[in-house]
């Protein structure tokens, strides 16, 4: 029972989030161009991004919540910047990489 009110906070906060990049509120800058998510990556690389992407997304999010809202490199790109807004710690010279990994991973059609 202890495990409850965790998960309502959970279900609540990505409720928020998925209203708040529907309307897009607050944004206030354009976010950059989505990389390519189709370039060819090494499996080292892809991998060490996989690390990045779980110490980055997991510590708030399973697998699951990323698996079960795909998104292109553009959608990725707005959620990765509300993530932020949120609190998100994302270095700047990790952004791109992590973008294109979600794109690549758990975008449309890779369910």
């Amino acid at each position: 029972m202890q495990l409850k009110a965790p998960l309502i906070m959970l279900g609540l906060s990505v409720g928020l989030a998925g209203v708040l990049v529907a309307s897009g509120a607050g944004l206030r800058r354009e976010p950059p161009a989505p990389p390519s998510p189709s370039a060819p990556v090494p499996a080292e690389a892809d991998a060490a991004v996989g690390q990045l992407v779980l110490r980055t997304c997991g510590g708030c999010h399973g697998l699951e919540t990323l698996s079960h809202n795909p998104q292109d490199a553009a959608g990725w790109t707005k959620t990765v910047a509300l993530m932020q807004q949120l609190g998100a710690q994302v270095d700047p010279n990790d952004q791109a990489a992590l973008i294109a990994y979600l794109a690549r991973h758990f975008g449309p059609g890779q369910q």
